[in-house]
């Protein structure tokens, strides 16, 4: 189900600076955070974003890593 909701213009830059870190949309993070403060649980697909994202990290952490190794040692 889609809504539309309005957010307050002081809170939203917080609540996109907080997905972002997450890596997801803003509407994952509002869904997250709606289920987390009710009790329930977080929706399987925000769920799978929030995993996709930490695996997209993690091999960009991976890969300037092995670009650090691959570096030329200077004397």
């Amino acid at each position: 189900m889609g809504i539309t909701m309005r957010l307050p213009g002081n809170h939203a830059g917080t609540y996109r600076q907080r997905a972002d870190q997450l890596g997801i949309s803003l509407s994952s993070w509002i869904a997250m955070a709606l289920a987390e403060h009710e009790g329930l649980q977080v929706p399987d697909y925000v769920q799978k974003e929030i995993r996709k994202a930490a695996d997209e990290r993690a091999a960009r952490e991976r890969e300037q890593e092995i670009d650090m190794l691959d570096m030329p040692k200077t004397a």
